[in-house]
């Protein structure tokens, strides 16, 4: 089986021989949600359960794959943002100024997260 990653989905490919042309084509045999893992109707309807456990599996190691990575940007984010800072002066001034807005607003959701998650001080109040 063939997986093609669509966004939040992934397309299950099956080969299946197809007696007129004499060979096996690529057939789109249903879709499964990266998030939940859920398959669709279709993927549902035509996969053996066999299949069903290659899917599954596939998609937990996906999933897997996800969280290292996500993981790996959390590590390297400062040493990022330093690299970027470091290359501002460098920069087209429209460019540059791109950058900061988005790094900023990045930053402010980055602080809401982590006093969501008690990891910094409440805010004072005033």
């Amino acid at each position: 089986m063939h997986f093609r990653i669509r966004g939040n989905h992934v397309q299950l490919i099956k080969p299946v021989y197809d007696d007129e042309a004499g060979r096996t084509k690529s057939t789109l045999v249903g879709a499964a949600n990266l998030s939940t893992g859920q398959l669709n109707e279709k993927a549902t309807a035509n996969l053996s359960d066999e299949e069903k456990a290659e899917v599954t599996a596939w998609l937990e190691q996906r999933r897997a794959l996800d969280y290292k990575k996500a993981e790996l940007t959390a590590l390297m984010l400062a040493d990022t943002l330093n690299t970027a800072a470091a290359h501002l002066p460098e920069m087209e001034p429209e460019l540059a100024k791109t950058i900061v807005a988005d790094v900023l607003a990045a930053s402010q959701n980055f602080r809401r997260m982590a006093r969501k998650q008690q990891l910094l001080p409440a805010k004072p109040e005033e």
